[in-house]
């Protein structure tokens, strides 16, 4: 019994000790192995910028719509009166909120607040036309009045426009904006940033309607009860086609000028040329008198100026594309391929100076997972890939499976198994311990069972030696039979 017991304690010993390498042995979860490739490893040397450039401006900004890039800022986060280019959120807010066909009054309230030589578009109190055709009078002619008449049909009152329109700037993300009008003439509460005038825009020119009102150079205003059919003309010379304009820029579409006193010259556009959709603001421009006598607005040349800066100077560079695979995903259990290329989702274009660093382009490829479980969907999600210039974050997209992977069930079986056996090991250790200690305990059982037999045995031997002894002592002979 004490050999069996040290036996039984030997072998836990040896399985305790022996079950830290068995674990050991099994393949672990290891950490997927960097995945990731760059276009380029990133350099010591500053990457390539183009010339200086600076704006005869309070405030200018230059943003590709393409990419969402800002390509010039020159004080872009400071205070400025922006003017009649209010008139651009005006515009937003009716073409949000209001039906173009439907007939709007001029009333005395379209006047109630404007100065003598304000900007008007010559509506008369009773007049009545489309919220369209008003909107062409606000945003061709920059009609304070008409301003006026679209807020008050819009909100209600003027008031509760003005309202609307900081709401909607704040929704927007313009956190240094406060209106007071509709119009923009100006009130020292009155203000804006030129980035936050870009937010107002870019939102603006998602609407069809507004990218056509503002990019009318001549509209012809139909009759109306108390007018006969006349033109409208722009204010933003940059789209004025006209033999004396020198101001005309033929890559220019739209937008909306701006001007006070206090706010100076202001203008907002955009322009085309190569691909490249820019979006030009210049803020508190100067009025200068020429030599001629002339009065030259420096808004018009110093935006032609901007968008010359970026056309001159910056180009897109194609960096990913969905037509070729960046890496591969291994494919588990698969009925055929061992792996799945993956490609770009998006067309990744980025806008770039022209003789740019190349080192400081760096494109990241993340993989989800080293491997993937069949089967496969062609435009799975298996990646994230990322683009950066000079550290600065520039575009990012997912990656997608090329092609379907089918799944191969008897792979996927012993594959399965085999995970089984490595994700519970112990199990089986645990397993073996008891089989080894029932083992034992039978072991231990059958001896004890055995050594009563034997000592049962062993008693009838010593009762047949005794009865046998009795017997010749008595004098009888073993050989007979017993007497009765």
């Amino acid at each position: 019994m004490k050999k069996i017991r040290a036996l039984l304690a030997l072998f836990l010993c040896l399985m305790i000790l022996t079950a830290p390498a068995l674990a050991a042995s099994e393949p672990a979860a290891s950490a997927p192995e960097d995945a990731s490739q760059t276009a380029a490893e990133p350099s010591s040397e500053a990457a390539s910028v183009p010339p200086s450039y600076h704006a005869n401006a309070k405030a200018a900004l230059l943003i590709d719509l393409n990419t969402g890039r800002t390509i010039y800022e020159q004080d872009a986060d400071e205070q400025v009166y922006p003017a009649s280019l209010t008139k651009i959120m005006t515009c937003l807010l009716a073409l949000e909120n209001g039906n173009l066909s439907d007939t709007v009054t001029i009333t005395e309230n379209a006047y109630a607040d404007l100065v003598s030589g304000s900007s008007t578009a010559d509506l008369q109190v009773g007049e009545q036309l489309r919220l369209e055709d008003l909107l062409y009078c606000m945003m061709v002619e920059s009609g304070n009045e008409a301003a006026n008449a679209v807020a008050e049909h819009i909100g209600g009152t003027i008031e509760d426009f003005v309202k609307m329109m900081n709401e909607r700037a704040y929704e927007l993300g313009c956190t240094h904006t406060h209106f007071m009008n509709p119009h923009g003439l100006h009130n020292e509460s009155h203000y804006t940033t030129a980035r936050d005038l870009s937010l107002i825009v870019q939102a603006a020119l998602k609407s069809e309607n507004f990218r056509t009102i503002t990019n009318t150079a001549e509209y012809t205003l139909p009759a109306t009860n108390l007018s006969d059919e006349r033109v409208l003309k722009t204010t933003n010379m940059l789209i004025f086609q006209n033999s004396g304009n020198r101001y005309y820029y033929p890559k220019a579409i739209g937008i909306k000028t701006g001007y006070t006193t206090p706010a100076g010259r202001c203008v907002i556009s955009a322009a085309k040329s190569s691909g490249m959709y820019l979006l030009g603001i210049i803020c508190g421009a100067e009025t200068t008198v020429l030599e001629t006598g002339d009065i030259q607005m420096e808004s018009f040349p110093e935006c032609i100026n901007l968008f010359n800066y970026g056309f001159d100077n910056f180009s897109y560079v194609s960096v990913l594309s969905p037509l070729y695979p960046v890496a591969q995903v291994s494919v588990l259990n698969s009925a055929g391929a061992e792996a799945v290329a993956v490609s770009p989702k998006d067309d990744i274009q980025i806008l770039l100076p022209n003789g740019y660093d190349e080192a400081q382009l760096d494109v990241n490829i993340e993989l989800t997972n080293e491997s993937v479980e069949a089967p496969v969907q062609e435009s799975d999600v298996l990646g994230h890939a990322t683009v950066s210039y000079n550290g600065e974050l520039l575009a990012e997209t997912d990656l997608l499976a090329i092609a379907d992977v089918a799944r191969s069930e008897i792979s996927a079986m012993k594959s399965d198994t085999a995970a089984y056996m490595q994700r519970n090991w112990w199990k089986w250790i645990v397993l073996i311990i008891v089989i080894v200690v029932l083992l034992f305990a039978g072991l231990y059982v059958w001896a004890s069972i055995r050594r009563r037999i034997r000592r049962r045995q062993h008693i009838e031997q010593r009762r047949n030696a005794l009865r046998e002894r009795q017997r010749r002592e008595r004098g009888i002979d073993p050989w007979e039979e017993d007497a009765p």
